[in-house]
């Protein structure tokens, strides 16, 4: 967990704490949803906590506030802080320091914050949304000045010029509570529907997808979830949800976040010098055109897709009539990889943002008035149909939905649609326990669709509950092994067969199999689920890993911390003793000098490198303090070396200074001694004080290795030196330079001597 992590969660815990003594509802949402699910805690990216609150338990919240709120915390919230500058509300820490774009003209504190998006009760009316929406694109575009949210609703110009006046004239609370009045004048008990309150996209939920909460375990805390929290997943983000995305598409939040200072530090020190009233009447003019043109911005953006549609739709004509097989036969025989290959182009234009956009933020309005690819029947059905085969069922689900708005569908899309509900009616069961529901659906699904991944993974689970004696598992074993047959790769199946066979007790085979399907798939519950039955597993591993080195059974005990790296390769344990098993098993200096820099790297030991938050950095000192040994420090020494290494404080450092002095008495050590008293007094900035010591060293017996650590030393301040000195030279007296620098060598018959030893 990263240190911005950790306080976002001690904020989170303290809304959890007030809501639950008071009985207020709350849910997790967003992306920190997927957390709870696929990780039990925080995505390792994510930087930000969302939840939703129903805008009668916020109300209620706020009051709760005024007087149990903890310290250096604050509300922000545009209807009880009118310096506040967006339109839904915030929980924040006011002792740290995360600025917003849209917070650099505002005064409000722009600490790391809590996003709480009110649920805003909307009856059934659709005209009543539809004016609320307005409203409150007006009232975020009023607060927020980095953003123009109405665009995307075209909402009018001269409505929002209206209300910019009475801004002006009449005051800015005095307009905010116009707003207000009309948006939030329905009764939550007289509507079914929430307005989820984000300025950009006030999305529509039914109540019953929210409430009554469910419980499940974030963070070691239990938190509240949406009751139909597949569903909501689903409508988010897909039925992939599950899978963690590729590295380039995952998403994190823009603002200006520095540890260890306050907001208030940044707004007194930079913000005076920004013009914050030239910003405001800029960017307010930049709205006002904005609303102005955009409509003929998306005329023009529907144009420019529907040439490039016929341009797509060329190509693919071209590639179908060019193909070795017509896509018929492709789908009879199975061959998904081919049909996706013919559609690669045709998938990436029309499954777009720009071509059906998505409900976020930037998505929105492509979402509400997409682009269809023109294909026939025949041909947008195998790509549907291959769509379905290669685990992408929302996408084809979205692109069924924007070809019934905007062509046709045939029966059959319209009986693929349809299953397609199915599935995810299935899903909905199996997160309310009916089983014997869910199984049907997808037993129904299988006979139509035999081969289809997303539906054999379904019916995977239900077949591995039945589990009872692992002697006598004929289904699970025959359904595992058609799987497999079919999807020989996929991570998922592999895992369920790594876990028949632990219950049978091939424990090497199911490991081999664990550590397999994770490198094979990206689904996040496998993840987390090969986390969880490993995670009081691998102290047992460890320890067998220790016996192995003291056995000097080296071979054995670097195969076991491959396999386990594989197993758990985020664990700090695992990687720990996999160096630590590292440093025994490499066999040159080279190699082990290579092993050196990553440790470095894991601990953070350069100016360059932010230190790492490692649970188990001792492991990590213990693998550096044994390659120390393996170069010829005493087993003490090389504890020092380690310690050194991995400390700034002053005082620590004087403290090994004293123990080396003490350490000289071993006249078998004196010059390893030396040298490690050279390199603490260097790392206090006492260079002349290190050269002693070092020089020191060089008289002594050392081994190989630090002697060429020494020689490294001495030539390279002889490198830089003379570098130096050649600069002053062409600029001025050298003089001054080289006394102080050379001063430390004493004379040119010790460089030569010390040349003579090093070379």
């Amino acid at each position: 967990m990263t240190e911005k992590q950790e306080l976002l969660l001690q904020l989170f815990r303290e809304i959890d704490e007030i809501c639950k003594k008071h009985n207020l509802r709350y849910v997790m949402a967003g992306g920190t949803l997927i957390g709870v699910l696929r990780n039990e805690g925080f995505i390792p990216w994510d930087d930000d906590v969302d939840i939703y609150m129903p805008k009668s338990d916020w109300d209620k919240f706020v009051e709760i506030c005024k007087t149990e709120m903890p310290p250096n915390r604050a509300i922000h919230c545009s209807d009880v802080d009118r310096t506040y500058t967006n339109g839904f509300p915030r929980y924040a820490s006011t002792d740290s320091c995360s600025i917003h774009k849209h917070q650099i003209i505002g005064e409000d504190k722009a600490g790391e914050i809590i996003d709480v998006l009110t649920l805003d009760p909307i009856p059934d009316d659709d005209r009543e949304y539809e004016k609320y929406r307005t409203h409150m694109m007006i009232y975020t575009d009023l607060l927020n000045i980095s953003m123009v949210v109405g665009a995307r609703w075209e909402i009018s110009a001269f409505q929002y010029l209206y209300w910019l006046l009475r801004y002006k004239f009449f005051g800015k609370d005095r307009t905010l509570k116009k707003l207000e009045k009309i948006m939030f004048s329905y009764k939550e008990e007289e509507c079914s529907r929430y307005a989820m309150r984000w300025g950009g996209c006030p999305f529509l939920f039914d109540k019953d997808m929210m409430f009554p909460v469910k419980y499940m375990d974030f963070e070691g805390t239990k938190v509240m979830v949406p009751n139909r929290t597949s569903d909501y997943l689903i409508w988010h983000y897909g039925d992939e949800w599950s899978y963690i995305p590729p590295h380039g598409e995952r998403e994190s939040h823009e603002s200006v976040y520095v540890p260890g200072a306050t907001y208030q530090e940044i707004r007194d020190e930079y913000l005076p010098r920004i013009d914050k009233g030239r910003i405001r009447r800029q960017m307010t003019f930049r709205k006002f055109y904005c609303l102005i043109q955009t409509r003929k911005d998306h005329k023009l953006d529907m144009r420019r897709n529907r040439i490039k549609a016929g341009v797509i739709a060329k190509d693919l004509e071209a590639r179908v009539m060019k193909s070795e097989k017509n896509v018929e036969t492709l789908l009879a025989e199975g061959r998904y990889d081919v049909l996706n290959e013919l559609f690669e182009d045709y998938y990436k234009t029309q499954l777009s943002v720009e071509f059906i956009g998505r409900e976020d933020y930037k998505g929105i309005r492509p979402f509400y008035h997409p682009t269809l690819i023109a294909v026939e029947d025949s041909v947008f059905q195998i790509a549907m149909l291959t769509l379905i085969y290669t685990e992408r069922v929302s996408k084809a689900y979205r692109l069924y939905e924007v070809r019934k708005k905007l062509d046709h569908l045939t029966q059959e899309m319209e009986q693929t649609v349809e299953d397609i509900r199915r599935f995810r009616k299935a899903a909905c069961h199996y997160e309310f326990r009916e089983m014997k529901e869910a199984e049907e659906i997808v037993d129904d699904l299988l006979r139509k669709y035999p081969d289809a991944p997303g539906f054999l993974k379904f019916k995977c689970r239900f077949v591995m509950a039945r589990i009872q004696d692992p002697w006598n598992a004929s289904e699970a074993e025959g359904f595992l092994a058609h799987a497999l047959r079919i999807f020989p790769h996929d991570g998922y199946f592999i895992k369920y067969k790594g876990d028949l066979l632990w219950k049978k007790g091939l424990q090497d085979e199911a490991l081999e199999h664990f550590a397999e399907a994770r490198e094979c798939t990206s689904n996040g519950i496998v993840h987390l689920e090969l986390d969880k039955f490993l995670k009081d597993k691998k102290s047992q591993a460890v320890k067998e890993c220790r016996k192995l080195l003291e056995n000097r059974k080296k071979d054995e005990a670097f195969s076991l911390m491959e396999l386990w790296k594989r197993l758990m390769p985020e664990d700090s344990e695992i990687d720990g003793a996999f160096y630590l098993t590292k440093t025994s098993y490499v066999r040159t200096k080279a190699e082990l000098e290579e092993v050196i820099s990553e440790l470095y790297r894991k601990i953070g030991i350069s100016d360059k490198i932010e230190k790492a938050e490692l649970s188990n950095e001792m492991l990590y000192r213990e693998a550096l303090t044994h390659a120390w040994q393996r170069f010829g420090y005493s087993k003490p020494l090389a504890q020092c070396r380690t310690r050194l290494l991995c400390t700034d404080e002053e005082s620590e450092m004087e403290y090994l200074a004293e123990e080396l002095r003490s350490s000289r008495i071993h006249k078998q050590h004196l010059g390893v001694t030396y040298k490690l008293l050279g390199d603490v007094r260097r790392k206090q900035g006492q260079t002349r004080s290190a050269f002693e010591n070092y020089f020191k060293a060089l008289e002594c017996a050392l081994p190989s290795y630090i002697k060429m650590e020494l020689s490294r030393i001495i030539l390279e301040d002889m490198y830089k030196g003379s570098r130096r000195a050649a600069f002053f030279a062409k600029k001025a007296d050298a003089t001054e330079f080289l006394n102080v620098w050379l001063d430390k060598y004493k004379s040119q018959e010790n460089i030569r001597t010390i040349l003579d030893i090093i070379m």
